[in-house]
């Protein structure tokens, strides 16, 4: 498994960098509705839809809503990226009061499955835009993810003792926690540089990156919480190692609002 899991990840890099970097804005948000549209599609089976025509018609109709927002020039963007944020902190308050349920068919997967549309709306939204200020921006966020993920689990793994949320993810720590936050401030750090930030802009752009990459994790406990609720272990099956898109993009769904929204306001773009 972890093998295949390094292999896939390997072909997976390269593509994703060519990805970000090269394509123009345009080709670049149209990636992201397929990837987006595969995102439904799981969302939708985890939330008990078992019909294909069901889960292919929300698939569907998502991707149809961001060529909408494409058609349209992205109007009120801002507002619907703000709106992502809103939702990320109503999921860091309601988290720690979650309970799991004792039969996959659980109550909530109606509302859960309507909130999958501005979820990954905003996310696609807040990518779109971030990659018109700068490519390099949504590969800088892109890593912040992987690292708070990385550094977090190797962390942990060393000296990991106390659970962060043992019912949603029991391989969680506090300690890989902080450590996952050490890595993701190292790396705003050598990204200060590489952007020449000066010494305010540094400050300012360290502890947006660390707000990012606390919000990562929520993603990453969100959508652990789904799956255990439909008695999944992962999303799909999609990328061999990894399970599917949905399990590779949890945390970045929820970052690229919190992070876009900070660097439009550092800018003086809201």
């Amino acid at each position: 498994m972890l093998k295949m899991r390094v292999l896939t990840s390997l072909v997976m890099a390269p593509i994703v960098i060519l990805t970000i970097l090269l394509l123009p804005n345009l080709q670049f948000s149209w990636v992201l509705v397929g990837i987006m549209m595969v995102a439904a599609w799981e969302w939708a089976g985890l939330t008990t839809c078992r019909n294909t025509f069901f889960r292919l018609l929300i698939a569907a109709s998502l991707g149809g809503l961001l060529v909408l927002l494409q058609y349209y020039q992205m109007q009120g963007a801002k507002y619907l990226i703000m709106a992502g944020v809103v939702w990320w902190i109503l999921v860091i308050v309601l988290l720690p009061l979650y309970h799991r349920t004792e039969h996959p068919a659980f109550r909530w997967q109606l509302p859960l499955r309507a909130a999958m549309y501005l979820v990954l709306t905003s996310a696609w939204t807040a990518y779109v835009v971030l990659h018109q200020m700068n490519p390099d921006y949504v590969l800088y966020l892109v890593l912040l993810s992987i690292t708070a993920d990385t550094a977090a689990y190797f962390s942990g793994k060393q000296f990991g003792k106390n659970k962060l949320a043992p019912e949603l993810s029991p391989g969680k720590t506090r300690e890989g926690l902080l450590g996952g936050m050490l890595g993701v401030c190292l790396l705003a750090l050598l990204a200060s540089w590489y952007f020449r930030l000066d010494l305010f802009a540094i400050v300012y752009f360290v502890l947006l990156s660390l707000v990012a990459g606390l919000v990562s994790v929520v993603g990453d406990l969100f959508i652990s919480m789904i799956k255990r609720e439909s008695g999944s272990k992962d999303s799909g099956r999609i990328l061999p190692g990894h399970g599917g898109i949905l399990d590779r993009i949890d945390s970045h769904i929820a970052t690229a609002p919190v992070f876009t929204l900070g660097l439009m306001w550092w800018q003086g773009l809201l």
